[in-house]
């Protein structure tokens, strides 16, 4: 009885429009309280919660991507991706798309990437004579790749629930990050060559050209390569690492693009609020996990699933289905919390690897970050590019079906993930 008013409580709240965070804590409190447990089981499993050396990197791997957008950095990731891209038909939509790749690689968060890179990407394709609708478009879903191509908070976060190797991850999260970008300019090169979207031809840059914007953006394009190289070689954790791409970013900040204190109290002021945000949805998700654990709600789903399916691909795409439509109304970090013990439980009855089902996971739930009606993407995207979210989510079609093609791939063909951690990071035997 205390299990059904204690799920009725939580669905109910959050039909209400109770933010999750909120639910989740509401709805432990009440079960604790209604269960007879020790009040102090609450505040005990919501420090337990963040009580983890690699949660460190999470407030790391912000203040990186915060001082990286605001000592310019972004219109000189920009500059570069244009010279590369500009000449393929599709234009600046290239551009959007290899620059989040490019920015991936240092912040680790999309919506750094669609409030930061984003700005820069939407005001020159408008100016350019773009849409504001299609920029916004290809800049939201771009803005999905920051938590796949390592460095990655969401994958710090799940390596942490699952005990998991987050070096692996990361390292699982590269080819299936580049899978997504293939996939959205792919569709960018559709649309502008069926003449569903207007787009200016670009001339090709020169060699000089090239040069030029390279040197410019070398400094923040080594930031990758260290953090990898490091991990790597086992130089440090990914955890040290990311404290070391904010040392870095402060150096060449200082040296060659006069950073100045006052950015530098800004980035740590956004760092603080985002940091404060997510280790508070982590902690208070942490005991509504513990209640739905020892309910053994994870093993009662397993036995369905069990009498139901009898193939790990039958697994696989009902973990797709349930990921796409939770991550509709949850927002990311939230559900891999609630949702990751039950899938780990899966994973060990079908046999699909941990690694393979963290990446999978990360990929499946950014397509929710640029949908209705909880997507944190979605509405960033749509404050910087001044759009309804009608307008916004039609011009997004496109992008979710290649999307979530690229979804089922990574789904399916578990080597697009596991190639890299298995040749350079392989489990010990």
């Amino acid at each position: 009885m205390t299990t059904l008013v204690f799920l009725v409580l939580f669905f109910g709240l959050l039909i209400l429009g109770l933010p999750v965070a909120y639910t989740m804590l509401v709805s432990s409190a009440i079960y604790i309280a209604l269960a007879g447990l020790p009040e102090l089981q609450l505040t005990l499993r919501a420090s337990g919660g963040i009580e983890s050396f690699s949660l460190l990197a999470i407030p790391m791997f912000l203040l990186a991507g915060n001082l990286m957008n605001g000592m310019g950095v972004t219109e000189r990731i920009f500059n570069f991706a244009g010279v590369l891209v500009r000449h393929i038909t599709g234009g600046l939509g290239h551009v959007n798309v290899v620059a989040s790749i490019l920015f991936a690689g240092m912040s680790g968060s999309a919506v750094a990437d669609a409030g930061g890179l984003g700005a820069v990407e939407i005001r020159a394709m408008e100016q350019a004579g773009y849409s504001r609708r299609f920029a916004a478009a290809v800049t939201a879903a771009s803005a999905t790749m920051g938590p796949i191509i390592p460095p990655s908070i969401t994958l710090v976060v799940y390596g942490f629930l699952a005990e998991e190797s987050v070096g692996r991850l990361f390292l699982g999260g590269a080819l299936p990050g580049l899978l997504v970008g293939f996939g959205l300019m792919v569709i960018v090169y559709l649309l502008v060559k069926a003449g569903k979207e207007e787009a200016p031809r670009l001339p090709r840059a020169s060699f000089g050209e090239v040069v030029s914007a390279f040197w410019k953006a070398l400094p923040a394009l080594l930031a990758p390569v260290i953090l990898l190289a490091g991990i790597l070689g086992g130089v440090f954790t990914p955890t040290e690492a990311s404290v070391v791409v904010v040392l870095y970013v402060l150096v060449i900040g200082t040296v060659s693009m006069n950073f100045d204190f006052h950015q530098i109290i800004g980035a740590l002021m956004a760092t603080v609020r985002t940091t404060a945000s997510t280790l508070f949805i982590i902690a208070v998700s942490s005991v509504f996990g513990w209640i739905i654990s020892i309910q053994r709600l994870p093993i009662e789903i397993v036995g369905f699933m069990q009498d139901m399916f009898v193939s790990q691909a039958a697994a696989m795409a009902l973990i797709i289905v349930i990921l796409l439509v939770v991550g509709m109304f949850m927002e990311v970090l939230a559900a891999l919390v609630l949702l990751v013990p039950t899938l780990l439980a899966i994973a060990h009855t079908f046999g699909i690897d941990t690694v393979h089902l963290g990446v999978t996971v990360v990929v499946t739930m950014m397509i929710g970050s640029i949908t209705p009606p909880v997507g944190l993407v979605l509405y960033t995207v749509m404050a910087v590019a001044r759009v309804k979210m009608g307008e916004l989510t039609r011009a997004l079609v496109p992008f979710y079906i290649a999307m979530v093609c690229v979804a089922l791939l990574v789904a399916f063909f578990p080597q697009i993930t596991l190639f890299l951690p298995d040749l350079l990071m392989p489990k010990a035997q």
